[in-house]
């Protein structure tokens, strides 16, 4: 029984050195202080160029390096730039909430102030067009009827140019003349008819 005991933590004693090297026996000997504990890390999955890590070949850059990754500032070489700085919100509660719904209101009403004013733009336009069409549609009737006098006055010019008499111009308007006086009368009896 007293061979199964565990050795006690108390130093030995000098009759248990092992004679001639002052050293205790080696079966015996307390384990040495800078024995490493294992993590349970893989060898070769730590960072590389780390005890845990895989070094890469000396001399040789490795592929994964990227020149846009490192910017090169008037100062030298900046840093990698990280993705959020400072801490993070920790507890969403009301206020959190309110001051989303109050960003979110604020964008809308900018973009409903933004549709009224392109409403305003576009009622603005169509009235100053509706007033433009207007005021066309009188001057192209002003057109027309100046173009029946123009066309009038060519005419009367082509006969005074081809010595044509007078007596032959007023034979001719009689004669229209006649010619338009039947037709417009056929028509008010088509009209009536119709009617």
């Amino acid at each position: 029984m007293a061979s199964q005991r565990p050795p006690s933590g108390r130093p030995m004693s000098r009759g248990s050195l092992v004679p001639g090297t002052g050293r205790p026996p080696t079966t015996i000997r307390p384990p040495p202080t800078a024995i490493r504990v294992g993590t349970g890390i893989v060898p070769g999955t730590g960072r590389p160029g780390t005890r845990g890590g895989a070094l890469g070949t000396p001399g040789v850059l490795s592929a994964q390096i990227k020149v846009a990754d490192r910017p090169v500032t008037q100062q030298g070489l900046s840093g990698m730039k990280t993705g959020m700085k400072g801490p993070q919100r920790q507890i969403l509660d009301k206020s959190y909430y309110l001051g989303l719904l109050r960003s979110k209101i604020n964008e809308l009403t900018t973009e409903t102030s933004k549709l009224q004013k392109e409403i305003d733009t576009f009622n603005q336009e169509n009235s100053v067009y509706l007033s433009y069409e207007k005021r066309a549609e009188g001057l192209a009737g002003e057109l027309k009827d100046l173009q029946g006098q123009l066309a009038d006055y060519n005419m009367l010019v082509d006969k005074l140019n081809t010595n044509t008499e007078m007596e032959d111009v007023i034979n001719d308007f009689n004669m229209l003349k006649a010619q338009n006086d039947r037709e417009a009368q056929s028509m008010d009896v088509i009209f009536t008819e119709r009617r």
